[in-house]
């Protein structure tokens, strides 16, 4: 072994303790700050999407409860949500996006790439009021989305790989397909 005995050694500096301590402290700080910041800097979610007229197409009540039927179902597990989740079905903020796309398109007011891609980066959201106005075609795809996802959700061919039927109540399809429209349209402040 050698002239030193097992149990004697040279001590290691007491600062590398205060190093490891410090570090921990940051780190929680930093996953503190992000956990309390993320109620803040989040998306925000309107209290009412209206239509060109003024109608309420859905509420942020629908979109809360979309998430409730997203989390219940376990959807997750399927498809994902801004990227995050399994690789079976779709990402559905996307596919929705896209599908809003495409239907927005085949309006003849926004037949070209260029006025589809202004209409969809332009910020309809007023954080004074909490409302989000959609124009008449996004209020009518909205509409043809539920019934979109309400065939996806019922044909076991189609879902790649939920049960048949999975999500088959119409409100809580309405209330998926709110969810899925604020997730696409990524509304900012």
């Amino acid at each position: 072994m050698g002239s030193q005995d097992v149990g004697e050694r040279d001590d290691l500096s007491p600062w590398w303790r205060y190093g490891v301590l410090a570090i921990v402290l940051v780190e929680f700080g930093v996953l503190f700050w992000l956990a309390a910041s993320s109620y803040s800097i989040g998306p925000p979610i309107p209290a009412r999407v209206v239509g060109p007229d003024g109608e309420t197409v859905f509420t942020g009540a629908d979109v809360t409860a979309g998430q409730q039927v997203f989390q219940k179902y376990g959807l997750m597990d399927n498809g994902s949500f801004w990227s995050h989740g399994a690789y079976l079905g779709p990402d559905f903020s996307a596919a929705y996006l896209h599908r809003l796309a495409m239907d927005v398109r085949a309006d003849s007011a926004f037949a070209t790439p260029d006025a589809v891609r202004a209409l969809l980066a332009e910020n309809r959201y007023d954080p004074a009021t909490r409302v989000l106005r959609f124009t008449r075609a996004e209020a009518a795809s909205y509409r043809e989305q539920i019934q979109y996802w309400t065939g996806y959700f019922t044909d076991v061919d189609a879902n790649r790989g939920l049960t048949a039927k999975a999500v088959s109540d119409p409100q809580e399809l309405r209330q998926l397909t709110a969810f899925f429209a604020w997730g696409g349209l990524g509304v900012r402040r």
